[in-house]
């Protein structure tokens, strides 16, 4: 029995298993069956059992070149690497819906045993959701991108893999994104089973948390990788071009850094119920529309698959989960009034709601933007495109404005008395905000938006650090510690609180990156024989040899081009090699054109980026293009800093408590970074902050449990 026998029985009993799961977990709601909701578990397991067989039958099938199967011979080639090979398995359409429905069965695994002690209608509900989605993504392989498809004739060799895709960040950005895609399918489940259930607590919400947070984690590494790979593969000297594909992974990124945001205010405050509720349903639909984008053809992308009938089906299963999802939210919509009002906008509730609707706000700009062509299209004899222009005019704004937010964010407290203590709190940032836009100003930084992101980053900062030093403070004056020490118990007491923090620095690093190579980006041609130099920027670039040597599956054409700086600037001599590769399997094909591999001198402070253009006269001529892409390094580590925080926010606590002190019976100010505790049914809770609960007794304290997440 061969790979690809064993591929389609596995889809085949899959689909069964998918539909029988669905098929009980119906039958256990409507029969209070508690026997009907265990087959159904152990059904939808057996699904995963199905996906995991199919998925090493592919990657055997792979790694083993064999050109029998069409999805094989399409994408690889005997002299591909063995990296890209596996790679090769999420590269194209049918391998990538694969994967996607091996991590749902994956998930899926997870979310139903976890909510096991959950109402019947409630885990009954989940499980059929979950079901319906693994099984639309099955029968789709099985009846019209089956990756086990078999050639008449087996083929000598294959294809190839898309020379754009043989690139280290190809490796690890697709499945990342899938991730993120396949991970907001379980909080979309549990919001439809906790409404269809009746529930009317807040507990549930709380359960999204993680797997908010886990989807948001994989989704900006994947957003991230993907900017890294444009930037240094494409040869443009940009990372994000506002493709129709790349503002399909972040549209479900903003919404889901909002709901990120809006959810804690349910969990503390009762607040924003049906604002989340269908932020949670239009995150996982914009996951499905992305892919819709990406599979249909309809937009034209560099990253999407090229038109295919796929595409209709995702459509029709948008409309479905559209259509469930506004019926279920408008038919239980009484169980999503809010139990408290915003008391203003300068208070924490408040600034979240501002950040929502800028986010919000920012997602329809996007998406009017990306789908623009399909509409215009529609109307008019030829579609129109929109142009970056558009999205920086529109956007930036947008950004502004939310960094601005962020910035005081660490600042603003719950309560009517949120506005005098914010105002006391921004006069030592908006201080240094004041002072770091006229040093810049002296220095002869004159751009207005350049000026404005030094303000509000300046500020952003400042909030984190005093936000953190009074809370340090408070700490040591109730217990006997160092200030090292009550510094990493402030900041291991509230993971959630500083965590989102750490991430909020990493924007505002992203940002920093962000601006700088956007306002300040040069860019010049050269045109040079062997030996001679021409001026950049304060270094002296002179052309050396141009050489041809050869790899496993493409030959290259290599510049050797040294870059000496001038006294002013200082530090050693650089040797940059920008290549033209010439893949095998490209040439004469689809991608019939050499791909630029970009030569790349990296420091905190600039990047030179430079390309291999083209030659003449048998290379006694060659052209050279050079990019000088200040603080753009800053993206990157922004990147890293928005990963360690949201993995820190994930973490349990790390330390223990040496002593246990009791709060005095006026310790309603210094209780702030205490341990939450748990108020008795006759004392009222007062909230101090992300996470924290805080109860003033005169005799006892007693610890709260940890927020469910």
């Amino acid at each position: 029995m061969n790979s690809m026998m064993i591929g389609n029985l596995s889809l085949g009993a899959a689909v069964l298993m998918a539909a029988a799961s669905l098929f009980t977990a119906v039958a256990a709601v409507k029969f209070q069956s508690d026997r009907m909701l265990v087959w159904g578990r152990r059904l939808l397991m057996l699904f995963g059992i199905a996906i995991v067989t199919g998925s090493a039958a592919l990657m055997t099938a792979l790694v083993n070149s064999d050109f029998q199967n069409a999805y094989v011979a399409s994408y690889t080639e005997r002299a591909l690497p063995m990296g890209y090979k596996i790679a090769a398995f999420w590269a194209g359409q049918e391998g990538s819906l694969l994967f996607w429905a091996l991590l749902l069965a994956g998930m899926s695994a997870v979310a139903v045993r976890q909510f096991r002690s959950r109402g019947r209608t409630e885990q009954s509900v989940m499980l059929g959701t979950l079901a319906l989605v693994c099984g639309f993504f099955t029968a789709l392989m099985l009846f019209a991108a089956n990756p086990f498809a078999q050639l008449p004739v087996t083929a000598v060799d294959g294809q190839g893999l898309n020379p754009m895709l043989q690139d280290p960040y190809m490796i690890a950005h697709p499945p990342l994104l899938f991730v993120g895609y396949a991970g907001y399918t379980i909080p979309w489940a549990m919001l439809l089973a906790a409404l269809i259930a009746g529930r009317k607590d807040n507990q549930w919400i709380g359960a999204t948390r993680k797997w908010l947070m886990i989807s948001w984690l994989f989704l900006t590494v994947g957003i991230i990788l993907g900017a890294k790979w444009a930037y240094i593969e494409l040869g443009w000297g940009g990372y994000w071009a506002w493709d129709p594909v790349e503002n399909a992974s972040l549209l479900p990124w903003l919404t889901g850094t909002a709901l990120l945001h809006s959810v804690m205010v349910q969990q503390h405050r009762g607040m924003f119920k049906i604002w989340n509720a269908s932020l949670i349903a239009v995150t996982f639909l914009l996951c499905i529309f992305g892919t819709y984008l990406t599979r249909s053809g309809i937009v034209q992308s560099v990253h999407s698959f090229g038109e295919s009938v796929i595409g209709t089906f995702f459509l029709v299963f948008l409309g479905v989960c559209v259509l469930l999802s506004l019926v279920v939210i408008l038919r239980r919509r009484a169980l999503l009034k809010s139990e408290h009002e915003v008391q203003g906008l300068m208070t924490r509730e408040g600034a979240f709601l501002a950040l929502n609707v800028l986010l919000v706000l920012m997602t329809l700009t996007t998406l009017v933007g990306t789908i623009f062509p399909v509409i215009s299209g529609a109307v008019l004899d030829e579609p129109v495109s929109v142009g970056q222009s558009f999205y920086h005019t529109a956007v930036i704004p947008i950004s502004l404005a939310l960094l601005a937010v962020m910035s005081i964010g660490p600042l603003l407290g719950y309560g009517k008395d949120a506005t005098k203590k914010l105002i006391a709190s921004l006069i030592v940032p908006g201080i240094a905000g004041a002072v770091a836009v006229g040093v810049a100003v002296a220095l002869g930084l004159t751009n207005p938006w350049a000026l404005i992101c030094t303000a509000i980053t300046t500020v952003a900062v400042f909030s984190i650090g005093s936000g953190l030093i009074q809370a340090v403070r408070q700490r040591r004056k109730i217990e006997d510690e160092g200030p090292l020490t009550a510094t990493l118990r402030v900041i291991d007491n509230n993971h959630r609180r500083y965590g989102g923090q750490f991430v909020h620095l990493g924007v505002v690093m992203l940002m920093v990156g962000v601006a700088g190579s956007s306002l300040f980006s040069t860019k010049q041609t050269f045109q040079l024989t062997p030996g001679e130099s021409a001026d950049l920027n304060g270094y002296t670039v002179t052309r050396g040899e141009l050489n041809q040597f050869r790899q496993a599956n493409y030959t290259a054409i290599e510049a050797h081009v040294t870059l000496t700086p001038s006294d002013a600037i200082g530090g050693a001599e650089l040797s940059l090699h920008p290549q033209l590769r010439f893949y095998d399997k490209s040439m004469g094909g689809e991608h019939d054109h050499p791909s630029a591999h970009v030569a790349l001198d990296s420091t905190l402070t600039r990047d030179i980026y430079m390309t291999l253009a083209g030659w003449e006269d048998d290379g006694k001529l060659v052209a050279l293009e050079a990019i000088i892409n200040p603080l753009i390094a800053w993206i990157w580590i922004g990147g890293i800093v928005m990963t360690l925080g949201a993995i820190f926010c994930l973490m349990p606590r790390l330390m223990r408590e040496t002593a246990h002190v009791h709060a005095p019976e006026t310790s309603s100010k210094t209780a702030i970074n205490r341990p939450r505790t748990l108020a008795p049914a006759t004392v009222p809770l007062a909230l101090a902050g992300e996470g924290q609960c805080v109860l003033q007794t005169p005799a006892t304290t007693t610890h709260c449990p940890e927020t469910s997440s």
